[in-house]
């Protein structure tokens, strides 16, 4: 039988665990701001691909499988041209 940690070790453990779950949320929050960048990058482009006259909003919607209102919604922002 395995003898029960003492409230020290068991102290220990827990501030063990608790760095990990901090080095986890950290990582996330960090996974979350690179994917965010990467949307908003790809919108930027998409915008500039339809300011360039040579792809409709069709085009994007068919290319990435977004109605053509989210489209319009979310390259709006960076249009230059309507």
């Amino acid at each position: 039988m395995t003898p029960r940690p003492n409230d020290e070790t068991r102290a220990a453990g827990r501030t063990r665990i608790a760095e990990l779950k901090k080095a986890r949320d950290l990582a996330h929050e960090e996974a979350e701001k690179a994917k965010s960048a990467a949307d908003e990058q790809m919108w930027k482009d998409i915008a500039a691909e339809l300011d360039g006259g040579e792809v409709l909003q069709r085009d994007v919607a068919e290319a990435t499988g977004f109605s053509r209102d989210h489209v319009l919604k979310r390259t709006k922002q960076y249009r230059t041209t309507t």
